[in-house]
């Protein structure tokens, strides 16, 4: 470690650490286009230049390294001159298009030039270099050539991370831009990280273009649950308004930093699963069909399993999804335990095994399969057909158990129940089936945790609330065990987890404090598959 001085901060960071992440430590911002924390540096932009004292000229902060008793400043009247030269330069052809550019809100050159410029531009508009427009460089990525300030952040990241190579810079001078070889496309299954890691509007992605204005929408932190991976994510949606058609609607997901799971990274197929939040969602509880409101359907639940409950174990089933918390998981399980005296819970996949790579995309297609199995134990069943036989009631908790999934055995067992008590967020074939249905909440409503492929325990949050009838998971788990005066307190996830942690070696130690943002692993990864202590 070494300490020096940034524009007269102390700080101490490891010998050799870049001057960009340097200051960071001071609180202090540089500049920057080309420099990407998770890619090599290229130090093309120039825009981060630093003065540092016993050096000769600016530096570029990207590729000076911190050494002991560096004093680096980043605000003298020379290096404000030497940005404000590099902004003249990157803007004598970048067209004035702001107002329709969607990048808007999140454009660095935006940014930088109100902070370092704010000089009209010495190049009328008439005379400006015409680029390509609008061009379809991938079947997830529009490219804009007018808006390329030629970082090469794009080109490293399809050269270093997916080793593709798509892209390169074409043409010299200020005829530089981006662009594919003829005949190939920005096709790889990561192609939308350049979108993110562009600091202007030259590449935007195709879903989200002029969907939303960014400065409208909130940025929550939450888990991708598009496979075991579990990528750490931002999700961007609306707040609650008043408006129906933007009550809470989530319009992207992108890559949340954190190097022990997906460093910078995420691929197309999970953006896609901010879908879930808004399509297809069942939005009031039914009974036969028929709207029915909460209290009809609490009434309904008694009214179908009061005489199922005195039958015994043999009597009623529960299934519940992989997609489900751990928490959720752990509370159903002491459902049908305490209140309908079933010993057995069946944890399901809700989607087939897909496509897999050797760096972040599973095969797995449920973000919490180890940690519903560690919260079912030694409770969970291997034969699904075999559990719904002959039973007269079931309850299912966001699980699908259709024949694709599960087969023609399941489905007809399924089917020869009486009383199907579904609680689900989206609906599907099992759900059009249910007898009582009642709505539950998507993932970027709960809070909770899931386990990962690599055992590493990740917080969900609650970041955004449909204003529809739906309820969260623990809710319904619990008012259902209160119909049947179970009397439970309402369900606090941070609670349920201390009483997994105080029962399951794999968590002991963890609380949400320690897992926090990034996660924590299990105690012993081995362990996620065990159950209760002895």
């Amino acid at each position: 470690m070494v300490k020096l001085t940034v524009d007269g901060i102390e700080v101490e960071v490891p010998k050799g650490t870049n001057l960009i992440e340097a200051s960071k430590q001071a609180g202090v911002e540089v500049p920057h286009f080309c420099y990407h924390s998770h890619l090599s540096i290229a130090g093309n932009c120039r825009m981060c230049m630093v003065e540092v004292e016993g050096m000769r000229g600016p530096q570029i902060g990207c590729n000076t390294g911190a050494n002991e008793g560096m004093v680096v400043k980043t605000d003298t009247d020379l290096i404000k001159e030497q940005r404000a030269a590099v902004m003249e330069f990157l803007l004598v052809n970048h067209p004035i298009d702001c107002p329709v550019c969607d990048q808007a809100g999140e454009c660095k050159l935006q940014m930088y030039y109100m902070e370092h410029d704010r000089r009209d531009s010495v190049v009328d508009l008439d005379d400006k270099l015409n680029k390509g427009k609008a061009i379809e460089v991938g079947p997830r990525v529009m490219l804009d050539q007018e808006r390329c300030v030629a970082c090469a952040r794009c080109v490293r990241f399809c050269d270093e991370i997916t080793e593709t190579g798509e892209l390169r810079l074409l043409n010299r001078g200020d005829h530089t831009t981006i662009g594919t070889f003829p005949g190939r496309a920005l096709d790889n299954d990561y192609s939308v990280n350049t979108v993110d890691i562009c600091p202007v509007g030259a590449l935007t992605s195709r879903d989200f273009r002029f969907q939303a204005r960014v400065w409208y929408l909130r940025h929550d932190d939450s888990i991708c649950p598009g496979c075991a991976t579990g990528c750490n994510v931002k999700i961007s949606h609306y707040e609650q308004t008043t408006l129906q058609d933007y009550n809470g609607m989530a319009y992207r997901l992108r890559p949340r930093v954190n190097d022990e799971v997906n460093e910078a990274w995420m691929c197309d197929f999970g953006r896609r699963e901010y879908c879930q939040v808004n399509e297809a969602r069942i939005q009031q509880p039914f009974g036969h069909g028929i709207e029915i409101g909460w209290d009809g359907a609490l009434g309904h639940v008694k009214n179908a399993l009061l005489p199922v409950k005195d039958r015994g174990a043999d009597a009623i089933a529960g299934v519940i999804s992989y997609d489900a918390t751990t928490e959720e998981v752990w509370l159903f399980r002491k459902l049908l335990r305490e209140v309908f005296g079933q010993d057995r819970i069946a944890v399901v996949a809700r989607r087939a095994d897909g496509k897999a790579d050797d760096y972040l995309i599973d095969g797995d297609k449920h973000p919490n399969r180890a940690g519903a199995l560690l919260a079912a134990g030694e409770a969970a069943v291997g034969d699904l057909a075999g559990y719904l036989e002959g039973k007269v009631a079931v309850l299912v908790l966001g699980a699908d158990l259709t024949d694709q999934l599960h087969g023609e055995a399941v489905k007809s067992a399924f089917a020869a129940i009486n009383h199907k008590i579904v609680m689900a967020a989206n609906r599907s074939e099992t759900s059009d089936h249910a007898t009582i249905l009642m709505p539950t909440v998507s993932y970027a409503e709960k809070d909770g945790t899931f386990v990962n492929r690599q055992g590493r325990v990740q917080r969900l949050f609650p970041v955004l609330r449909k204003g529809f009838s739906c309820r969260r998971d623990l809710d319904v788990i619990t008012d259902v065990a209160n119909t049947f005066d179970a009397h439970w307190p309402r369900p606090e996830a941070a609670a349920i987890f201390a009483e997994m942690a105080a029962e399951l070696p794999a968590l002991a130690g963890l609380d949400y404090g320690t897992i926090g943002k990034l996660g924590a692993p299990l105690r012993d990864a081995a362990l996620s598959t065990q159950g209760r202590k002895a």
